[in-house]
């Protein structure tokens, strides 16, 4: 899959992209609207980060990162194995 190069140009085509559609409601939780909104401030500070959306089609419609392809393959490795943890340690 291609990532873009220009971060920003596909940020603010996704915040107009909600712009146009006007302020259609969410199926997010309002904690869960506050904790994307940090992600995406930290994204914009130069943080590393991997956004991956399914579309209705089931194909993956948005993945970039500010980061190498390798090192944004080695994050998601990293929330995987964390949440293997997380969930073995539930299990227990």
């Amino acid at each position: 899959m291609e990532t873009p190069r220009d971060i920003n140009a596909v940020l603010k085509y996704l915040l107009s992209a909600g712009e146009a559609e006007g302020s259609a409601p969410t199926v997010l939780a309002p904690e869960d609207e506050v904790y994307l909104n940090r992600l995406v401030a930290a994204l914009r500070a130069g943080k590393k980060a991997v956004f991956i959306v399914e579309d209705s089609d089931e194909k993956l419609k948005y993945m970039f990162s500010n980061a190498s392809r390798a090192e944004a393959v080695s994050m998601l490795g990293k929330v995987i194995e964390a949440t293997g943890r997380r969930l073995a340690t539930t299990d227990d």
